[in-house]
């Protein structure tokens, strides 16, 4: 057997730069992979970002805008990137301090408002303005700076805490009107009785000792206005806040006011356990003001009440067959049941449409 002849050198260099550029090929191939696999990870991050995402250059331009702040600001991101941010989301009266603050910050590298959550106020495309959270973030990367902005929209927050104001006051106002109007009728009704009652007595003493038959007549006729007084007094506090809802609850409450309603009230099962006092109330007067409203508007003599416990919330529905059409932004007596919900954490809504009836339908935690 002949033994073969060592390869040559020339042959063995060649096969060995063969191999380096296979490995560099597969190194940078897997680079090329790793690369792109990272874009596609921080694509989908700033996809799926709830808040709006803008990256800008040293030079304040925009390098990416992500689809909340399309969403927000009401550009595409084609129409975003390669502008300046100040001029996109920055209000006029903003801008200059918007730019000179950048130019601080590359001068002196001292930030002043990076890293931290501030409120400042935002412009959509079409030039309206909106409050805001920033934070502004500088990005890890060699060379100049980039920046990072991160904005929420704070519009529904400044408008529930407008709300919130606004409900305060009708409460207060509210407060003040229905105190006024106890007053006046308590002036006008029972103490107007209660005084004639005096002034009946102060006769009858008088009259006693020597007209005694005429004393009894004007002490029989004190007994029956006091009577009336008293019945007088009993339906004012009933208004106020039935004694049955007290001292048995929504079911007594109910049967009362089934009574006293001027429609025919039908009343579905009712839960069997007793609710905070503020919860039985408050659903006492909601299912009071809708039959008020059906008595007034609906134009029909029949509504239907059903109460019912979802987790942990207690579910109050009323139900008429009427003409429908009421607004609840109209009406300040819907309005007021609903400042009384907010107090409670609970909500109230409405659907009435024209023809159809109307449902009120409210949800008290308990």
């Amino acid at each position: 057997m002949t033994q073969l002849d060592d390869p040559p050198a020339e042959l063995l260099g060649t096969a060995k730069s063969l191999g380096r550029r296979i490995g560099d090929a597969l190194h940078h191939a897997r680079a090329d992979e790793s690369v792109h696999r990272s874009e596609a990870l921080l694509r989908a991050v700033l996809d799926s970002a709830l808040d709006c995402v803008v990256i800008a250059d040293a030079d304040g331009m925009v390098l990416e805008f992500n689809p909340a702040a399309c969403r927000t600001f009401g550009y595409e991101r084609h129409e975003a990137i390669g502008r300046e941010l100040a001029e996109l989301i920055v209000p006029p009266q903003l801008r200059e301090s918007h730019r000179e603050g950048l130019r601080r910050y590359l001068r002196s590298a001292q930030p002043r408002v990076l890293d931290q959550r501030v409120e400042i106020t935002g412009m959509r495309r079409d030039g309206s303005q909106f409050p805001v959270e920033l934070t502004i973030t500088r990005v890890a990367v060699e060379g100049r700076p980039v920046f990072s902005g991160y904005l929420r929209d704070l519009s529904a927050r400044y408008t529930a805490a407008e709300e919130l104001k606004a409900s305060r006051r009708r409460i207060m106002e509210t407060a003040v009107g229905e105190r006024q109007r106890l007053e006046r009728d308590l002036h006008d009704g029972a103490q107007q009785r209660l005084v004639g009652l005096g002034m009946a007595l102060a006769r009858a003493r008088t009259a006693l000792p020597d007209e005694p038959a005429r004393a009894a007549a004007i002490l029989d006729d004190a007994i029956g206005a006091l009577e009336e007084a008293a019945i007088e007094l009993r339906n004012f506090a009933r208004g106020i806040h039935p004694s049955s809802l007290t001292r048995y609850g929504l079911g007594a409450a109910l049967a009362d006011l089934a009574r006293r309603s001027p429609v025919e009230l039908r009343v579905g099962a009712l839960p069997e356990e007793r609710f905070p006092p503020a919860v039985e109330s408050t659903a006492y007067f909601v299912i009071s003001e809708a039959l008020t409203n059906v008595a007034r508007y609906a134009g029909t003599d029949a509504a239907e009440v059903s109460l019912g416990v979802e987790d942990g919330v207690l579910v109050v529905t009323v139900v008429d067959d009427g003409r429908g059409g009421a607004d609840a932004e109209l009406g300040t007596g819907l309005r007021g049941l609903a400042d009384r919900m907010a107090m409670l954490d609970g909500s109230i809504e409405v659907h009435s449409p024209a023809g159809q009836g109307t449902l009120v339908r409210a949800r008290i935690p308990v």
